[in-house]
């Protein structure tokens, strides 16, 4: 019994021997990679064409109006009528302040004006009376004079009693806090109970249709710019949009400091897409020059980077390239290329340097 066991387990050792070299003999061969397969792809034509010029200048957009609105009388605030980003029009109520106290004054000088033409009345029929009587030798001419200068003071007197109840007649009115422009409210800077004084800013408006846009001319480009010029603003905020907008201030000089130019023009904003704050990108029109195009699509965008690829012996050569201005589906692109050459149009996704194309 004894002797059994061992040649069992012998037994079943050559055998899980003889299945394992089995199963390696199964086993294919490694073989040498397939081929890639080529990519089918649609291509066009590089060609040269004329393309506008322009010359790239950097600025800023501004409002074309903006008004800090303040208070012009003491008192606390009893209602607010605007919110931030609403717009408003020129008269609109903005805020009240209380207009008791006011009141109060307006009334209390329009009574005094009031007593004070009464007597500027009295004094003038006096006066009459003073010029029969020196007529007719009754009053010696030091008493004449005496009541003219009495009725000349008291006409100044009248008119500085309706001066000053017109001012508190103005004050009574300048409780309502009106907008001075038409635009949109940038920001409330009070509620209702707070105490304001004058000079206190209660919102500010912005006025940003159109917008203005200031831009730094550099001097050795000083004489490509003048009045009436027509020029197109970028925003990052909006990459596929253009914005017109004509050059309507040159300065008549050139900042010291950094040798440049303060050129200001103006652009519609109907839809507010262009708010003050906004770096911008600003093109002006020199002329026309001949450069490669190719179609929009063959351009890949990858951040600020630009690639294409090249059609070239049935391979993709990716190219990184500049580009510059888009004109009827076609771009123009800063690198050399010859018209003729052969780029790939929207190229797949995948598609990389050396691919072999169909």
């Amino acid at each position: 019994m004894n002797r059994i066991i061992p040649l069992v387990a012998f037994a079943l050792l050559c055998a899980c021997s003889r299945g394992g070299a089995a199963t390696a003999q199964a086993a294919p061969a490694p073989t040498a990679p397939e081929a890639t397969r080529p990519v089918k792809v649609e291509t066009a034509e590089v060609q040269i064409q004329k393309m506008p010029r322009y010359l790239t200048l950097t600025g800023s957009v501004l409002a074309d109006r903006q008004s800090e609105v303040a208070a012009n009388v003491s008192g606390r605030v009893t209602a607010t009528y605007v919110e931030r980003g609403q717009p408003v029009k020129v008269g609109q109520v903005i805020a009240r302040v209380d207009s008791k106290a006011a009141s109060f004054q307006a009334q209390a000088a329009d009574a005094s004006a009031r007593a004070a033409n009464t007597q500027v009345e009295q004094a003038r029929q006096d006066c009459a009376r003073a010029d029969q009587l020196f007529a007719n030798g009754a009053i010696t001419k030091a008493e004449y004079e005496r009541q003219k200068t009495a009725c000349t003071a008291q006409l100044y007197q009248a008119n500085a009693a309706r001066a000053q109840a017109d001012l508190a007649g103005k004050l009574a009115g300048d409780t309502i806090i009106r907008a001075p422009i038409d635009g949109i409210i940038g920001e409330r800077y009070v509620n209702v109970g707070e105490y304001v004084m004058p000079n206190s800013r209660v919102a500010s408006v912005y006025a940003i249709d159109p917008v203005r846009v200031s831009i730094s001319v550099p001097e050795p480009v000083v004489g490509q710019v003048h009045d009436g010029q027509t020029l197109e603003v970028e925003v990052s905020a909006y990459p596929d949009r253009k914005f017109p907008a004509v050059v309507k201030y040159v300065s008549p000089a050139l900042r010291p400091n950094t040798r440049d130019l303060i050129v200001e023009a103006t652009a519609a904003n109907p839809d507010g897409a262009l708010r003050p704050g906004m770096f911008a990108t600003v093109l002006l029109l020199t002329g026309e020059e001949e450069v490669p195009t190719v179609p929009v699509e063959a351009i890949q965008v990858d951040g600020t980077v630009r690639r294409l690829f090249l059609a070239k012996n049935g391979t993709a050569q990716e190219m990184v390239v500049r580009t510059g201005v888009k004109k009827d589906g076609r771009i123009a692109v800063l690198e050399t290329l010859q018209n003729g050459d052969q780029v790939v149009v929207a190229p797949p996704p995948g598609l990389r340097d050396g691919a072999r194309l169909q």
